[in-house]
């Protein structure tokens, strides 16, 4: 049946129907209409229903892609892969989520990591932050320093990465500061 309504509900629907009232009579009057149609039709559920037909695969696509424009459906060229993607949620992306042939990780996902590397490698302060960050978080993990003191640590190399980057504080400084952070550790032979 239609709508997912079974026939026994239809066949109880059509036998209980409501009585008339002085409100139907005047619509199916209005109408031109018998009574006991109207309140047939009253009865059973009726939706609207569109059909397409299509003579070819062009056709079918130019309907999609209007729908999705009635629908405000956003999309957006990829710019690694220059696939086309359609937007999901409220932020604004750049790269799909489209995993590329030989690969093993989206294009988002790739993305970050290139725009990461390509961030750190003119920047010899988040290289030196993240070499001693690797060193002090072993040494944490080894109870050698109190994570309350690496946190604290942490947010000063953090501030003074900063400057270096910007400028305020040499390279060398960075790395002296660094080294003087934590001096328990057994200078190399």
């Amino acid at each position: 049946m239609p709508y997912s309504m079974p026939p026994q509900a239809l066949i109880q629907r059509l036998q209980n129907l409501p009585k008339p009232t002085t409100d139907h009579v005047a619509l199916a009057g209005k109408l031109g209409i018998p009574t006991d149609t109207l309140i047939a039709t009253i009865a059973v559920p009726r939706f609207l229903h569109v059909q397409y037909q299509f003579g070819a695969v062009a056709e079918i696509l130019e309907l999609e892609f209007t729908k999705m424009l009635e629908a405000n459906v956003r999309f957006r060229k990829c710019k690694r892969c220059g696939k086309y993607f359609i937007m999901k949620g409220n932020y604004d992306t750049n790269y799909c989520e489209r995993v590329a042939e030989g690969e093993t990780r989206n294009c988002q996902e790739l993305a970050a990591a290139e725009n990461y590397k390509a961030k750190i490698a003119g920047d010899k302060a988040i290289l030196i932050y993240n070499k001693y960050y690797k060193r002090y978080a072993a040494r944490v993990r080894v109870k050698q320093i109190r994570e309350a003191d690496f946190k604290k640590w942490k947010y000063q190399a953090i501030t003074l990465r900063n400057e270096c980057s910007a400028g305020k504080i040499t390279v060398e400084e960075y790395i002296q500061w660094m080294e003087d952070s934590f001096p328990n550790r057994k200078p190399k032979a």
